[in-house]
C-alpha cells in the first residue's frame, strides 16, 4: 500500500537529483513509475513532480486527487469494499505530468546541435 508522505518526498528527491545531474532522464522515469502505487481505496496514486498534485487512476485515465480525503472516501464507503479492486494491475502508462519536459528538453538538444554543428562550418 501506498505511503503518500515517503512517495512525495520520493518523488521531490528524484526531481532534484534530476536537476543536479546526479540520475539521467531514463533512470529519472523508471524510478517515477516505480512510485506509483495501490492505496487503500483499491485505485493506483501518484504525485505528479511538475504540477506537485497527487493523481487517481480511475480506472480509465489520471485524474487530480486529493489523498487526504481518501479516509472520508473509505468511512462512506465502509462495509462496500471490492476485493476486485485490489487485484487490479496497474495502468500501462501513467499520466504524461513530466513527458513535454522531456519532449522539449529533446528538441532544444536538437537545435543546439544543428546552430553548434552550423557555427563549426
Amino acid at each position: 500500500m501506498i505511503d503518500f508522505e515517503r512517495t512525495e518526498q520520493a518523488v521531490k528527491t528524484l526531481k532534484q537529483q534530476l536537476l543536479n545531474g546526479e540520475i539521467d532522464e531514463k533512470t529519472f522515469e523508471d524510478r517515477l513509475l516505480e512510485l506509483i502505487d495501490l492505496a487503500a481505496d483499491g485505485h493506483y496514486w501518484m504525485f505528479g513532480h511538475q504540477s506537485e498534485r497527487w493523481y487517481r487512476h480511475d480506472g480509465k485515465r489520471w485524474v487530480p486527487d486529493d489523498p487526504s480525503r481518501l479516509d472520508k472516501r473509505s468511512e462512506n464507503r465502509a462495509g462496500s469494499h471490492n476485493p476486485a479492486a485490489s487485484n487490479q494491475t496497474p495502468p500501462a502508462q501513467p499520466a504524461p505530468d513530466w513527458l513535454w519536459m522531456f519532449i522539449s528538453l529533446a528538441v532544444l538538444v536538437v537545435i543546439g546541435s544543428i546552430v553548434y554543428s552550423s557555427s563549426l562550418g
